[in-house]
């Protein structure tokens, strides 16, 4: 029959695709496990250059993640497989990057700190040449003279004085005018002193007070004024002569002031009984005079001196011109004199 043969070319040809289909899976299958073989080393390898250059390859992470999708195109259980294994794997690793990153901060904050330049030497100092001595001395002179210095003398003195005065009573005058001497010949003086504005180490000026006591005519004609003292104005100027030595010029000038007692006082009392209008008050005059001496520096803070001095002073006593039961009434009296004297003293430096 004709129908037989195309029954077996089916048959055959059926045959001929089965055969086919089991021989190809045959080398496709060893051609995964070889691959996978391979893929096993590079992984085995990946984990060891991982364990050991796990500060230095933060890459090869990437070409591990990458290889899967390789594997994934080609065969899908295999990937999921590597991807299951690699999973835990990461964890480690990721444990060990804050370690590495401590380790490495650690070398940095125990890096030895940097060498200093080395300091440069200090120049030798060149030995200070002794001043002259006329400089030591102007350099003393200007530390002792810029100091406040307060100072305490005794004079002795002498003088030539006159009391002029007169009583008049309508044209009848009576001259009350007579010459004197010193009663005394002691008075104590209380001083201070600064540098002046100009040529400080040199000039000095400052103030004085001067005590007599109780002060009168002597010699022939004795007549108590009272107690008598002096505010004066002072000025010097030295001239270094030799060594801690100089010589001082100073002037005064000023007022007296004398208190009335004694013989004055007696006579102030008549004329107030008479009905003159005079008062019991302090009388006032001026002085002044000029002195010379010399002055020697003990120390940072003593010195002592001498000068001689002479001065000029007039006292204003009576000043009075009055009607007394119609008749006029004129009394004057005023002191002058000259007035020499040795003063000795020592003066302080604060």
């Amino acid at each position: 029959m004709r129908s037989l043969p195309v029954p077996q070319a089916l048959w055959k040809a059926l045959l001929a695709s089965m055969l086919l289909v089991f021989a190809l899976p045959a080398p496709v299958q060893a051609q995964t496990k070889a691959k996978t073989q391979t893929k096993a080393k590079a992984k085995s390898k990946a984990k060891s250059k991982s364990k050991s250059k796990a500060k230095t390859a933060p890459a090869e992470p990437e070409q591990t993640l990458e290889q899967p999708e390789k594997l994934q195109e080609q065969d899908p259980q295999k990937t999921q497989e590597l991807t299951q294994q690699k999973e835990p794997e990461k964890a480690p690793a990721s444990e060990k990057a804050p370690a590495s990153e401590k380790a490495a901060a650690q070398p940095k904050a125990q890096a030895q700190p940097k060498p200093k330049a080395p300091e440069k030497a200090p120049a030798p100092k060149v030995a200070e040449r002794p001043l002259p001595q006329s400089q030591v001395q102007a350099q003393e002179r200007a530390e002792a003279s810029a100091r406040l210095r307060i100072g305490v003398g005794v004079d002795l003195f002498t003088e030539n004085s006159r009391m002029t005065g007169a009583q008049i009573i309508n044209t009848s005058t009576r001259d009350e005018s007579f010459d004197y001497g010193n009663a005394t010949f002691l008075s104590a003086t209380l001083s201070m002193s600064v540098p002046a504005p100009f040529a400080k180490d040199r000039a000095r000026i400052g103030g004085a007070i001067r005590l007599f006591g109780n002060y009168g005519a002597g010699g022939d004609r004795t007549f108590g004024f009272g107690m008598l003292g002096q505010g004066l104005i002072t000025g010097e100027y030295g001239l270094p002569v030799a060594d801690k030595t100089e010589v001082v010029f100073g002037g005064r000038v000023g007022l007296s002031l004398l208190i009335p007692g004694r013989d004055f006082s007696q006579e102030i009392n008549r004329l107030q009984v008479q009905g003159v209008d005079v008062w019991s008050v302090p009388r006032v005059g001026w002085v002044g005079g000029l002195s010379a001496g010399g002055r020697r520096r003990m120390s940072d803070h003593i010195l002592l001196r001498a000068d001689l001095s002479a001065q000029l002073e007039k006292i204003y006593l009576f000043s009075t011109t009055q009607d007394i039961d119609g008749l006029k009434f004129d009394k004057h009296w005023s002191t002058f004199g000259l007035r020499l004297g040795l003063t000795l003293g020592v003066e302080f430096a604060l």
